[in-house]
């Protein structure tokens, strides 16, 4: 009965539009999933000419539509006995000074221009594309517990003590897959940082310390996962371990090198009732991920 079911499928579909019914549609082909991207083999070791590109946290922006004047190019230069240099450069999109002057002689000419008088056209604005960089020095690099996010890096040349870029202590990373916690405060008191951005940390700090449940600095150990990123031009997954604390979630490199943070995401919402919820602000300027990462020829 079954076959003679399946033959009669072309008639019975005919019958039933002459009938007024509507025949099934064949069920489609469901798309091939795309082929898992490679492990890494020999990790990602920390040396001087890695490079790493980061992407901010754009809520509902793809990471293939950021825009590429959001980049920022990381280079490490140094690497002394407990410290860190390297160099960070990007791009910004600026106002050319020329194009400002006459917009402020226009707005100058409108408010002083006589009642009735036919108004002069908008100036539009006219932009420019400049490159911003800074070159950082982290002299507790191999002692400090706090993580100083990217998006708080100073312009120029700057020294920030009782920091850490971009990397977590070892030790952090073994307590948090050997007992679930690790202190990792987020570093906002140093004088240089970025503006508002520092300010507005600090408020959201002073906040959640201030909440019932409060620890600010304290992670917590998420789930193992698979992280994908470009390595050395190609697509690969890297091993991580998720964290979270009431800011952010975490994913840092698991092996192969030192505890790498791959990725900085500020929660959309708090965590617990009772811990403020961080301003939307913070969420473009501070997260961040981790999309390309050339590694040093000597160390690879």
């Amino acid at each position: 009965m079954r076959q003679a079911r399946w033959a009669a499928g072309p008639l019975a579909a005919v019958l039933s539009v002459s009938c007024g019914g509507v025949p099934e549609r064949a069920a489609e082909p469901a798309a091939p999933s795309p082929p898992p991207a490679p492990r890494l083999a020999g990790g990602i070791p920390l040396g001087p000419g890695l490079v790493l590109t980061l992407l901010p946290n754009l809520p509902g922006v793809d990471g293939e539509d950021v825009p590429e004047l959001a980049r920022k190019e990381v280079e490490v230069l140094e690497i002394g006995k407990g410290t860190l240099r390297l160099r960070w450069t990007g791009r910004v999109r600026v106002e050319k000074a020329e194009s400002a002057r006459r917009r402020e002689d226009w707005v100058r000419a409108r408010a002083n221009a006589p009642r009735g008088a036919t108004p002069e056209p908008t100036i539009p604005a006219i932009y420019e594309t400049r490159e911003v960089h800074g070159t950082l020095f982290f002299p507790d690099f191999g002692a400090a517990t706090e993580l100083l996010l990217p998006g708080l890096w100073p312009e120029g040349n700057a020294t920030i003590p009782k920091s850490t870029a971009l990397w977590i202590p070892e030790n952090a990373l073994a307590e948090l897959k050997g007992g679930g916690r690790a202190s990792v405060p987020l570093a906002a008191s140093a004088p240089s940082l970025r503006e508002p951005a520092a300010t507005f940390l600090r408020r959201a700090i002073e906040a959640a310390a201030k909440a019932p449940a409060g620890r600010p600095g304290l992670w917590t150990a998420g789930p193992e996962t698979a992280f994908l990123v470009q390595v050395d031009g190609e697509d690969v997954a890297v091993a991580a371990l998720g964290a979270r604390d009431w800011f952010a979630s975490y994913a840092i490199l698991d092996g192969g090198g030192p505890p790498l943070v791959l990725s900085a995401l500020p929660l959309a919402a708090s965590p617990a009732p009772d811990t403020p919820q961080p301003p939307s602000l913070l969420r473009s300027l501070l997260g961040y991920r981790i999309a390309e990462i050339t590694r040093s020829k000597a160390e690879k």
